[in-house]
């Protein structure tokens, strides 16, 4: 299937194409440059979305508020948003549309993951966990079992969330912070533990 990576990231990019995708345009907001690594690019979705010639999207975006936002311009307009997995799932996990497991990512078994999540470089979650839709874990983060994240939440580069944690809604895990207790919706923590 031709595919329009959606997002200008080398690490999506380059894992798709070792997946075998059919990457035949980049979408990337805002961007000035004409083309990619070869392949031509939109600096507008709507841009994309009127000249076509794909028939599904990759997303390659971080911020979890624009990927959702970036999801749903898309799946509206009749593009479906295709897995990108490094490693499969564990058993008995289940996920929503979109899930992105970068290169030395896992997922371990029995969890539920929704609609646009997205695994860096190097991140875990381990059993029995539940992530809300278009959360983002940054490279290295850990989370350990039983540890619930509600939607839109980013957990930083090389944080930690310990076992049977709850994070809200929309919180923010700064890089290297060991979450120890649950957070409410709409948090920014960091540090040793994470405040």
């Amino acid at each position: 299937m031709k595919t329009l990576l959606v997002g200008k990231s080398h690490e999506v990019f380059s894992l798709a194409c070792d997946l075998g995708f059919n990457i035949v345009a980049i979408a990337d907001q805002g961007n000035v440059d004409k083309d990619w690594q070869s392949l031509p690019i939109y600096s507008s979705d709507d841009d994309a979305i009127r000249d076509g010639g794909f028939d599904q999207i990759l997303l390659a975006i971080d911020n979890p508020q624009n990927r959702q936002a970036v999801y749903k311009i898309y799946t509206n307009a009749g593009f479906p948003c295709a897995p990108l997995h490094s490693s499969p799932p564990g058993p008995g996990t289940r996920a929503g549309p979109g899930l992105s497991i970068l290169r030395h990512a896992h997922i371990s078994t029995d969890c539920s993951l929704g609609t646009g999540v997205r695994l860096n470089i190097g991140a875990t979650i381990m059993h029995d966990g539940h992530i809300g839709d278009f959360v983002t874990l940054a490279p290295r983060a850990v989370v350990l079992g039983q540890v619930s994240i509600g939607e839109l939440s980013y957990i930083g580069a090389n944080a930690t969330v310990l076992t049977g944690v709850t994070i809200g809604s929309r919180c923010m895990i700064g890089a290297g912070a060991v979450v120890t207790k649950d957070i409410a919706d709409g948090r920014t923590v960091m540090g040793v533990p994470a405040r």
